[in-house]
């Protein structure tokens, strides 16, 4: 099972966070780098991968804070329909 560890804290934008989950979760080059490519690429996993994803600790602006919302349900979503996909969420993962 290949296992990706996640760690958001420091981000500022929904660009370095795509451009971070492109080059984490080895996405193909043609990745859309938003959040309905991010849902294909993580339902397309053909093999058991276990995500863990740091939450940031310090408070997030209301932007940052509703997109990290998104991007959480974005992989419960697809953790929810593609059986090779398990995806833990928390502070203190590692």
């Amino acid at each position: 099972m290949r296992k990706v560890v996640l760690n958001f804290d420091g981000m500022n934008s929904k660009e370095e966070i795509q451009e971070y989950l492109a080059e984490q979760m080895e996405f193909p080059f043609y990745y859309g780098k938003n959040l309905d490519a991010l849902y294909d690429c993580l339902t397309d996993i053909s093999e058991p991968v276990a995500v863990a994803c740091h939450m940031p600790e310090e408070e997030k602006d209301s932007y940052m804070e509703a997109y990290l919302d998104k991007l959480y349900g974005t992989f419960r979503d697809a953790e929810a329909d593609n059986g090779n996909l398990a995806v833990f969420f928390g502070h203190l993962l590692y």
